[in-house]
């Protein structure tokens, strides 16, 4: 009779431990389903500007909206940031010489974030879109 209660209590406490695990898993899915998606076609835009001037705006919109720059490389025109915990890849491409690409994506691939993170930079930009890129000298 012993055996039975302790096998009782036993596979009472292992179920109670699921339950918590469960729950915690619960909350992470509500919470990553609470943020906004953002559709992949508001993370892509066309400039009628050169690569290089694009490059050098989208790279200073990165500081000024507050992100963190994890990796950059001028070659291939990306760059990696960091934000709320997530990071997120910045990619300039060439159409022709006169118009170019500019994709924002996640690289989690996960589109359930905030689409403020993409306005505030396509909004630096359309607002120096005019302006001269010119070298600081130090």
């Amino acid at each position: 009779m012993k055996k039975i209660i302790f096998i009782i209590l036993v596979f009472c406490c292992f179920n109670l431990g699921q339950a918590a695990l469960c729950e915690d898993i619960l909350e992470a899915t509500y919470a990553q389903n609470a943020a906004e998606y953002t559709n992949y076609k508001n993370c892509i835009r066309l400039y009628k500007l050169p690569y290089e001037k694009l490059y050098y705006l989208a790279l200073s919109s990165i500081p000024a909206s507050k992100f963190e720059i994890v990796e950059m490389q001028s070659r291939n025109g990306y760059i990696i940031f960091q934000t709320d915990n997530r990071e997120f890849l910045l990619s300039i491409f060439k159409k022709d010489k006169n118009y170019t690409f500019i994709r924002l994506t996640p690289c989690d691939n996960n589109y359930y974030f905030s689409p403020s993170i993409v306005t505030k930079i396509f909004n630096y930009i359309d607002i120096h879109f005019n302006e001269e890129v010119k070298q600081l000298k130090m």
